[in-house]
C-alpha cells in the first residue's frame, strides 16, 4: 500500500473505531435501529443522523437525497475499514497513535465545549452599552472597497517595497499609484496579485476599526507579514448604518462567543495552575516561545499606524502565489 492510499484510510479508520467504541453495548443494540448491514457490520440510524447533523440544515426537498448519499459514504467508509482491519492497519503503530491522536482532540473539544456552553447571554443593557460605543459597526457603518496587492517578498526586502511605496504615495493623483507601484514590482522581478475586495465594517478587526473608519479614498495601507506583503489602497466607501434593532442579534452573538472564549481561557489557566507539570531534563530547558502579534497594517502616509489588518486577506493572496 502507498502512502497515499493509507492517508484515506487512517482518518477514515480512526473516525469509525471512535464511532464503534462510543457504543456497541448490548442495551445499545436493543435501542439503535439499523440503517445498513456491511458484510454483516452495521450502521445504525444513529450514526447515520450524527453525519446528517455535521451537514447544517439540509433543505427539507433536498432531505432524502442527502440522506441516501451520506449513507453510501457510510457504505463506502466501513468497506475499507474493514479492508484495512483484514490486513491488520489497526495494529500498524502509525495507525494506533492517528487514533489515539483523534480521541485525545475529540475529548479535549468536547470538554472545552461543554466548559464554554456555561456562558450567559448578554442582557439588554450590555446590548446597548456595546451599540453606543462602536458608532463605526452601527450607527456610522461604511463598508469599504479595497485594490489590494498581495506581494510575495521576503522580510529583507520589505523595507524596500515601502520606501516605494511612500515615493508614490507623495504624487497628487492617488489614482495611478497602484499601477506605477505594479510596474516597479515586475521590475525587481517581485511576484504579486491584485484583486478587487469589498469589506463591511464588521469584517474588519474590531480594534482597528477606528483607524479603518478614519481612511479617505486614495488612502493606502502597508501591511507586513512573514511571508510577503499587502499594500491594499481604500477605492470606495459607502455608508450603511444599522439601527439597535437590527444590530441586536449581530451583538449578542459576538458578545457571547467573547464570553465563550474567555471561559476556556480562564479554565485553561486553572487547569494549568493546579496541575502538576513535569518536563523531561532535555525539554525543561528549551526556550518558552515568544508569540509575536499580527503584523500591523500601517499607513504609508502619516497617518497613524493600524494596529491590525484582515490576516484572511493576505493569507489568501499569498497562498495563491506559492
Amino acid at each position: 500500500m502507498n502512502f497515499h492510499s493509507r492517508d484515506i484510510i487512517l482518518p477514515l479508520l480512526a473516525m469509525t473505531l471512535l464511532i464503534a467504541g462510543c457504543g456497541k453495548g448490548a442495551d445499545d443494540k436493543k435501542t439503535t435501529q439499523v440503517a445498513v448491514k456491511v458484510n454483516g457490520d452495521e450502521i445504525t440510524v444513529h450514526q447515520l443522523n450524527n453525519a446528517m447533523q455535521r451537514l447544517g440544515n439540509v433543505p427539507e426537498a433536498q432531505a432524502k437525497q442527502t440522506q441516501k448519499q451520506v449513507l453510501d459514504r457510510l457504505v463506502d467508509q466501513q468497506l475499507l475499514v474493514q479492508q484495512a482491519i483484514d490486513k491488520k492497519l489497526d495494529r500498524d503503530p502509525r495507525v494506533v497513535a492517528a487514533i489515539e491522536a483523534s480521541r485525545r482532540q475529540i475529548l479535549a473539544q468536547s470538554y472545552v465545549e461543554q466548559v464554554m456552553g456555561n456562558a450567559q447571554k448578554s442582557n439588554a443593557e450590555q446590548i446597548k452599552d456595546f451599540y453606543s460605543k462602536h458608532p463605526e459597526l452601527f450607527q456610522e457603518r461604511r463598508v469599504y472597497r479595497f485594490t489590494q496587492v498581495a506581494i510575495a517578498a521576503p522580510t529583507d526586502m520589505q523595507p524596500k517595497i515601502r520606501a516605494k511605496l511612500e515615493e508614490l504615495d507623495k504624487q497628487s493623483d492617488k489614482t495611478k499609484i497602484l499601477t506605477q507601484f505594479a510596474e516597479w514590482l515586475k521590475s525587481q522581478n517581485l511576484q504579486f496579485r491584485a484583486q478587487q475586495m469589498t469589506q463591511a465594517a464588521e469584517q474588519l478587526p474590531l480594534e482597528a476599526l477606528p483607524k479603518y473608519h478614519q481612511m479617505k479614498v486614495g488612502d493606502l495601507l502597508f501591511i507586513p507579514q512573514a511571508q510577503g506583503v499587502v499594500v491594499s489602497q481604500l477605492t470606495a466607501a459607502q455608508t450603511q448604518p444599522l439601527n439597535e434593532e437590527q444590530a441586536q442579534p449581530f451583538i449578542e452573538q459576538f458578545l457571547q462567543n467573547r464570553e465563550r472564549l474567555k471561559l476556556s481561557e480562564d479554565e485553561m489557566k486553572r487547569l494549568r495552575s493546579a496541575a502538576k507539570i513535569e518536563y523531561a531534563s532535555e525539554f525543561s530547558k528549551l526556550e518558552q516561545p515568544t508569540t509575536s502579534p499580527p503584523a500591523a497594517a500601517q499607513p504609508v502616509a502619516p497617518a497613524a499606524p493600524v494596529e491590525k489588518s484582515g490576516e484572511s486577506v493576505l493569507d489568501k493572496g499569498l497562498q495563491k502565489l506559492k
